[in-house]
């Protein structure tokens, strides 16, 4: 995506206030830092999100491009990954609706989408699977905008007030999607018993 840049002045540290202010200064190699240290993140979190790796790639170009064009409305350096995520969270969102276009006109043609068990550590246990493959299967009748800010809680691990800024959404709001989600996963739970959960485990060994 980033083309190799100057050495930079920005010095030792490297911590993202000084990239930023180094980006705003016009060096090109403070941005492919920018990028090698937070791509990573954003691409995961876009996947996971979207259970699509071809999209979530999508994201990840257009996260960066829009970050890098609109760096100067920064206004806390330091917050460069929240601020980041919060724009990846946005074109997730523009994702969505693009999908539900194109499904009213019947162009979405989409491949099989990614699970969360495929996208577990190679580690994880047959029972850890076995519980991904089922939370896939609660968090599939919960909206798109309940379930996002669910995964970024939850499974991302942000705070509320992240989730509120990543979401682009008021504290009160980002409670509430939460909530409407986690009421989803527990009347999955109590509607599916843990036996029947476990007959699953002949496909995860």
């Amino acid at each position: 995506m980033l083309e190799p840049g100057p050495v930079s002045t920005w010095g030792k540290a490297g911590e993202d206030e000084h990239l930023v202010g180094a980006v705003r200064s016009g060096e090109r190699a403070a941005e492919e830092q920018l990028y090698r240290r937070h791509a990573p993140g954003v691409l995961s979190l876009a996947t996971r999100l979207l259970r699509s790796h071809d999209e979530a790639m999508d994201v990840l170009q257009d996260t960066f491009v829009t970050a890098f064009e609109d760096i100067a409305q920064l206004r806390e350096p330091a917050a460069f990954r929240g601020w980041l995520h919060q724009i990846a969270v946005r074109l997730v969102h523009r994702r969505f609706r693009r999908r539900k276009l194109l499904g009213l006109l019947g162009l979405d043609r989409r491949g099989e989408e990614i699970s969360l068990e495929s996208l577990a550590d190679e580690t994880a246990s047959p029972d850890a699977r076995i519980e991904l493959r089922w939370l896939d299967a609660a968090l599939l009748r919960v909206d798109e905008r309940s379930r996002v800010a669910w995964m970024l809680r939850h499974i991302e691990g942000l705070a509320l007030e992240e989730v509120a800024g990543a979401c682009d959404c008021s504290l009160a709001t980002a409670k509430r999607r939460i909530a409407a989600a986690d009421a989803a996963v527990q009347s999955h739970l109590h509607g599916e018993p843990r036996a029947q959960r476990s007959a699953l485990a002949g496909g995860a060994s």
